[in-house]
């Protein structure tokens, strides 16, 4: 009787320990999952640069992430006279990042306003078949 008791009880461990060993782990993802076509995610897309003197210049950064699956080229990035751009001319491929360094000069300011940097890409929309743009913005508070 103890030889049967033992010999159903080595039975039933064999089994569930195979079970328990196909069981598998939980996999947390991380960071995101690409999204299909044309991404650009950005750190910022709205940035103050707070109070402005007249004539001061000012130096700040938009930083993205190419969130997509497809390679990203930048075609124009432009913003008002009072801003210079400089942005990455290469391709960024998904995953990677870039910058958009902004110099503005406050020279010709009469007033606190937001400005926006429009950013054209040569990749174009597949529904509508035009280049995509993206626009991003700074504010600052002009003092006297």
């Amino acid at each position: 009787m103890k030889f049967r008791h033992f010999m159903a009880l080595l039975i039933f461990l064999s089994l569930t320990t195979g079970a328990i060993a196909q069981t598998k782990p939980a996999v947390k993802m991380i960071g995101a999952t690409p999204k299909s076509g044309v991404h650009m995610t950005f750190e910022n897309e709205h940035i103050d640069i707070g109070k402005v003197k007249r004539g001061e210049i000012k130096k700040f950064d938009f930083v993205f992430t190419n969130t997509g699956t497809e390679i990203i080229e930048i075609d124009i990035a432009s913003g008002c006279d009072c801003t210079t751009l400089d942005y990455p001319k290469n391709k960024i491929l998904p995953g990677k990042k870039g910058t958009i360094h902004v110099i503005f000069d406050s020279a010709k300011k009469e007033e606190s306003e937001t400005i926006d940097v429009d950013i054209y890409l040569k990749n174009l929309n597949p529904k509508t078949g035009q280049r995509i743009l993206k626009i991003i913005d700074y504010k600052y508070e002009l003092t006297k």
